[in-house]
């Protein structure tokens, strides 16, 4: 009698609250860990794809919830993430959440699907637009890997895409960081792909020659001495030699996290790396970027033709390359970037000020 009336008052209470936990001016995104993937790549090119859809559906918030069932917290395509390990593999991942734009609310549940299953009803009784769709929830149905479509289409119909948002509440921390230590450099944000040195090694034929790249910093250190390079990722995704380069900065070495990482690449002023998931935070952003080594099959799941200099929605200085970095090509793009950085500032620096009798009108 006591489960009956227990279970009684929770649909009772659903009932009276399913407009504040489902409200009709906001879009619900569910991730759910069961059967979608722990990947910064994937997670980062979701946000802004169900942001592409709110805005289609009128609303201007983002109710974000994320499903994660201890007893099976992973796909089984990711068996590595087990009950014992999910919550480090989930927090490793969970200031990538906090760039979802038009974020305003953010829930965790670990029930076993009981309150992801409540949510999705009140969003559906709310008439509440929500993603993944309804019946996809049920199904557990998602496909990888994930395009382009959603974004590209909105990108031709609007002329814009929603852009993800350093982590919220640390660009005042980055800007700040930046000034302190770094306000006179060219600050270069980079991720050479190194998963073979990873506890979970895949697709290891993607990952980037650390040769080249360190000969492409030691050179860069002497040829151009105003750059300083971030190097982002885990511990496992660079040899130490790097600690030894005067023009690297490390940002886990000093103790700092992905949140912090994610929020210094929207502020740098140039971006290199190869495929993976710091370079979909790139894409999705403004800063300039070259992204080595794009994998061939990816072209029509991102709309694109092998070879194309850029997505649909990128500016000018956010370029593709589909083949293997070499030091030459990277000093190359990096001397590029430099010279419209200086040009930009003396062009600046040389405009005519505005009198002062214009600037009251």
């Amino acid at each position: 009698m006591k489960k009956l009336l227990t279970a009684r008052n929770v649909l009772r209470d659903y009932k009276r609250t399913q407009q504040s936990v489902a409200p009709a001016d906001g879009f619900l995104a569910i991730v759910d860990f069961g059967y979608q993937h722990y990947a910064l790549g994937d997670l980062l090119t979701k946000e802004v794809n169900f942001a592409c859809q709110a805005i289609e559906a009128g609303v201007e918030h983002i109710d974000l919830a994320v499903a994660i069932d201890p007893a099976r917290p992973s796909a089984s395509a990711q068996g590595f993430v087990t009950p014992e390990n999910y919550q480090t593999h989930f927090l490793n991942l969970a200031p990538a959440l906090l760039c979802t734009p038009m974020l305003r609310s953010f829930r965790l549940l670990r029930d076993g699907g009981m309150t992801a299953s409540l949510l999705r009803e009140a969003a559906r009784d709310t008439g509440a637009p929500m993603w993944p769709a309804y019946e996809d929830q049920i199904l557990r149905r998602i496909t990888y890997p994930l395009g382009h479509d959603a974004i590209n289409a909105f990108h031709e119909k609007h002329g814009f895409i929603p852009k993800l948002q350093p982590p919220r509440g640390y660009l005042a921390w980055a800007e700040a960081y930046r000034a302190r230590f770094h306000e006179d450099k060219f600050l270069v944000s980079i991720n050479p792909r190194q998963s073979r040195l990873t506890a979970n090694p895949a697709v290891i034929y993607r990952d980037a020659d650390l040769d080249e790249w360190y000969e492409f910093i030691g050179v860069a250190g002497k040829e151009f001495p105003d750059v300083q390079f971030l190097q982002l990722g885990g511990f496992d995704e660079w040899r130490r030699e790097l600690s030894d380069f005067p023009n690297v900065t490390i940002p886990r070495a000093e103790g700092l996290g992905l949140a912090h990482e994610l929020a210094l690449l929207t502020i740098s002023d140039l971006f290199l790396g190869t495929s993976s998931g710091f370079a979909t935070m790139a894409t999705f952003t403004d800063t300039p970027y070259l992204i080595c080594d794009i994998e061939h099959f990816f072209a029509p799941f991102a709309g694109i033709d092998v070879g194309a200099e850029h997505y649909p929605f990128a500016h000018d200085k956010q370029l593709l390359l589909w083949g293997k970095e070499s030091a030459d090509l990277l000093l190359a793009h990096l001397e590029s970037n430099l010279e419209k950085s200086r040009s930009s500032t003396a062009a600046d620096a040389n405009a005519s000020p505005i009198p002062a009798a214009m600037s009251l009108r």
